[in-house]
């Protein structure tokens, strides 16, 4: 059952039309010092993208922030390409992580795939922003208008030190482990959850994980969870623009979990 704003819709369902579009996938990496311990992770996992979550007839490509956006690769097809790409991901600044606005230039970047495409964003971070211009609620609202589903793969900086080899840690200069630092440190902790945020308002899923098998899991759950989607359709029967709150239920199923876009922009 789907209602729009409260109201029940009469729906169609097509799954031959999931099935056939193809996938736009943008694979956003922090690359900042700290996250060294899980980049090195992340170089091992490039190989993933293409076949199990893009699929033989998507598009993949390949984005880090730190205190910039970088793109290491346009969208390609040559799984190769991806996987070097990913190898490529250094770390440069300590601790910038510019999430938020990546978010607004994966948006745009998937915004020019044509509208038979199922626009992907797979994230692998922490949960917070460190330094970006963009507005949270404004990147989901982005997302969201440009019909992108967002998995969010996060880590720990502080639990993956359990699990990374000597070598992956970073050094921390003085000048990041002052006073200032920690204070600024713990307000950043404060701040609101990203990885919920958006993975709940475009119909997508956090994935943490703490180990390389942990990821490699989650990025493979992500990737079924892709390609085993349902299309809904339905016609309005309200013309109001703006936000609609739409909510998916199955009666007979009152256990089964349902993931679905909260939403849709209607506009006049």
């Amino acid at each position: 059952m789907l209602t729009d704003e409260g109201v029940r819709q009469n729906i169609r369902l097509d799954t031959s039309d999931t099935v056939q579009a193809p996938v736009a996938l943008v694979v956003a990496v922090e690359a900042n010092g700290i996250s060294s311990p899980e980049i090195a992770k992340i170089h091992r996992v490039g190989g993933m993208f293409q076949p199990l979550i893009a699929g033989e007839k998507g598009q993949v490509a390949v984005i880090a922030y730190d205190s910039e956006i970088r793109t290491f690769e346009d969208f390609t097809s040559d799984s190769s390409k991806v996987g070097a790409a990913i190898e490529a991901i250094d770390a440069r600044t300590i601790k910038t992580a510019r999430l938020i606005d990546a978010v607004g230039e994966a948006v745009r970047m998937l915004s020019t795939k044509p509208t038979n495409y199922r626009r992907e964003l797979v994230i692998i971070g922490e949960s917070r922003d460190r330094g970006s211009k963009t507005k949270l609620s404004a990147a989901a609202e982005m997302a969201q208008r440009a019909g992108v589903t967002v998995y969010f793969a996060t880590y720990s900086v502080q639990g993956s030190v359990w699990t990374a080899k000597p070598e992956d840690n970073p050094t921390m200069p003085v000048s990041e482990m002052d006073l200032g630092g920690a204070i600024a440190e713990v307000g950043r902790m404060g701040k609101k959850n990203a990885a919920d945020v958006l993975a709940t308002a475009t119909g997508g899923r956090r994935l943490p994980f703490l180990t390389l098998s942990a990821l490699e899991k989650e990025l493979t759950r992500a990737g079924e969870e892709i390609h085993s989607q349902y299309l809904l359709s339905f016609v309005p029967a309200s013309d109001r623009s703006g936000f609609h709150r739409v909510e998916v239920t199955v009666p007979t199923r009152p256990d089964a979990v349902v993931r679905a876009r909260p939403g849709y922009w209607a506009e006049k």
